[in-house]
């Protein structure tokens, strides 16, 4: 019964996370594949430069290097691509395509947590540490092409600063020390893990884009006006509803040429060193286009020109949170109701969770709390906001539950209910005990205050005795002195148990 009702809180709960898991999935591969188009234009522009004996020569150098560039990008993108096969083959693999489907299939069982978490763990496969240092390996690989080009160094720490391939353990003010694969790829269902794999091959095909890009434009030594590239680099594509999406802008590889004006979607920004900062609040779910052009001088003839930029999109969506009770979907009085409350896309140190009246929550490890209703509440609200790069807190989402007392225990005496019972069966019993039947949490447990026992005599009448505690005493000796057809009943049964002190039903035992 457990296993069901945890499987119907992800069915409710999770269905819209995991969804969007999928979508942004096949965003990414989308995302992917225009980009490996892009990179395999800049390649051919290369090998036409090769092939011109005028060019060649000049051009012989850096194409060596773009050259290693796309390895090293196809190598990494081999990697990661064998780690998701591995943990989705693992994982129960992809949804059969219906009729006339075309494209990738959803995961079979997107909320799972523990197959690809051993894959992962250092304490299973180990994979996890090995995929973070190939991470960050290949990042400074392809960083490390640009030594020799004009302004190097300064170009590989401003492509380095921007790009979001790489894996860092995240800061956090907890005694236990997160790492980044506990975080990202232990701690998160399969399809969180395998739409964070798909991003990382977008990270690698950007980063090797922007590496062809600067190694193209470093060909000409006297640049002209088709040499020359206007670059958008955001610091994210993909951007919350309500929060700001933000983009550096800037004539790449340009000398002593400073760019006059930055013309971004009709409207001219602020430009400072160069490097214009395009802000723009967005809203709503959908995608956003940004074009951009930058005024500049011609080389060759002095005259005033504008460089434009290829556009580039970027997405919005609506802030969500994914907040379940790991027991069922109603929080009962007096019980730990435990509860996997997280934020996609937010840490778990940014992640803020309250409660409204009546319910207490607290927090037992990364992403995991437990819940605790008092007397008297009927209904809670669970609110889950996030804290942004800004400082600001933002909600995120909130979930009703309902509050209901835990079910009233049946009494027994021994393991006999009311009913009618041989005296020897009777007399083998030794406590009375207040029981809680199939109910979805295990080892609730009462104790039994006191209660009253009469038994009805026929020859004696009423005989009537007041007991402390849960010893089965009494009872025996009743029974013994029971005659067949008389009873024993049990009265102001009081219990202990979660909520506090109750009264249980009367029983009756009778002698057979």
């Amino acid at each position: 019964m457990y296993l069901v009702l945890i499987a119907m809180l992800a069915l409710n709960v999770s269905r819209e996370i995991l969804k969007s898991f999928y979508l942004f999935e096949l965003s990414f591969n989308n995302a992917n594949k225009n980009a490996d188009v892009r990179n395999l234009e800049t390649m051919n522009a290369f090998q036409a430069k090769m092939d011109n004996e005028r060019t060649r020569q000049k051009t012989e150098q850096w194409y060596k290097l773009a050259k290693e560039a796309r390895k090293i990008s196809f190598d990494f993108n081999r990697y990661v691509e064998n780690v998701k096969k591995d943990i989705i083959k693992n994982g129960g693999g992809r949804t059969e395509a219906e009729p006339n489907q075309k494209g990738l299939t959803e995961l079979n069982l997107p909320d799972d947590m523990e197959k690809h978490a051993h894959y992962f763990d250092e304490q299973g496969l180990g994979n996890g540490v090995l995929l973070k240092n190939k991470i960050n390996e290949t990042r400074t690989k392809l960083l490390a092409l640009l030594k020799s080009t004009r302004s190097g160094p300064m170009v590989m720490a401003s492509i380095d600063k921007s790009t979001p391939l790489r894996a860092e353990d995240p800061k956090t003010n907890d005694l236990e020390q997160k790492t980044w694969e506990s975080m990202y790829l232990v701690s998160a269902p399969l399809a969180g893990v395998v739409t964070l794999l798909s991003k990382t091959q977008n990270d690698c095909k950007s980063l090797e884009a922007d590496v062809l890009s600067v190694l193209s434009d470093n060909i000409n030594t006297n640049l002209t006006h088709t040499d020359q590239k206007v670059l958008i680099i955001p610091e994210s594509k993909y951007v919350m509803s309500g929060t700001n999406f933000k983009a550096r802008i800037a004539l790449a590889a340009f000398d002593k040429s400073t760019p006059q004006r930055i013309i971004v979607n009709g409207n001219a920004i602020p430009v400072e060193d160069g490097l214009g900062m395009y802000s723009f609040a967005a809203s709503g779910i959908g995608n956003h286009k940004v074009e951009a052009k930058i005024e500049t001088v011609d080389p060759l003839t002095g005259n005033t020109i504008f460089i434009d930029a290829e556009p580039i999109e970027w997405n919005s969506f609506q802030p969500s949170a994914a907040i379940s009770a790991d027991a069922m979907n109603v929080l009962f009085i007096g019980l730990e109701n435990p509860m996997s409350i997280s934020v996609p896309g937010v840490t778990p140190e940014n992640t803020i969770v309250t409660a409204s009246a009546g319910v207490t929550l607290v927090k037992t490890s990364s992403g995991k709390f437990i819940a605790k209703a008092a007397i008297g509440t009927r209904s809670a609200i669970i609110t889950v906001s996030a804290r942004m790069e800004d400082g600001q807190i933002k909600k995120m989402g909130e979930s009703s539950y309902k509050v209901r007392r835990v079910p009233t225990p049946k009494l027994k005496v021994g393991n006999l209910v009311a009913g009618t019972y041989p005296k020897v069966k009777i007399q083998s019993q030794t406590t009375v005990n207040a029981v809680l039947e199939d109910f979805y949490f295990n080892n609730i447990s009462y104790t039994i205050i006191k209660y009253r026992v009469i038994l009805d005599s026929k020859r004696e009448g009423a005989i009537i005795h007041d007991v402390e505690g849960n010893s089965a005493a009494i009872i025996k000796s009743l029974a013994a002195k029971a005659k067949s057809g008389e009873s024993i009943y049990l009265e102001s049964i009081v219990v202990s148990g979660p909520g506090g002190n109750f009264y249980l039903d009367p029983i009756t035992i009778k002698v057979q």
